[in-house]
């Protein structure tokens, strides 16, 4: 009896090590880690008049910091310092940029678009070669959404 064929969906989840990351045009390679891709609303109240009637809907939106992590290498790390350089140079003028997740295949599982987004900090593990390991990089990203319609409350 021939094996059972393979799973579609297996292919199809988002695999958590996977994402491309995009500024602007430019490509800033794979990315093993990301945090803080997340939004949080504040909480709105209306009281009506002098009654004990309230409402309560979402107030503005607040967007976590993109923190970025992967292993130094010899392509995406200069993409990167070009960009910091760039950034440099120009004041932190924000642009869109892009976070997408892949399979394991290398399809897009989602994207997430950050309006407004620049780099707030960048730093790489301290050098020890005595211990083995990989050198880390780290790219944290502002940005004032990636909601679509109007953006504001950016963090």
């Amino acid at each position: 009896m021939p094996p059972d064929p393979p799973n579609p969906l297996v292919l199809a989840h988002g695999m958590a090590h996977r994402f491309v990351v995009t500024a602007g045009s430019r490509e800033l390679g794979a990315w093993s880690k990301v945090a803080g891709l997340s939004v949080t609303w504040d909480l709105a109240e209306y009281r009506v008049g002098h009654s004990d009637q309230y409402f309560k809907f979402a107030g503005v939106p607040k967007f976590a910091r993109v923190k970025l992590s992967r292993a130094a290498d010899a392509t995406a790390t200069p993409a990167v310092k070009v960009w910091l350089d760039e950034v440099q140079a120009s004041g932190g003028v924000p642009e869109s940029g892009a976070v997408q997740m892949l399979t394991s295949a290398g399809q897009a599982v989602m994207t997430w678009t950050l309006q407004e987004m620049f780099p707030i900090a960048w730093q790489i593990s301290e050098f020890d070669a005595s211990a083995g390991k990989v050198a880390v990089e780290t790219l944290e990203l502002v940005h004032s959404g990636f909601l679509t319609g109007k953006q504001s409350g950016g963090e």
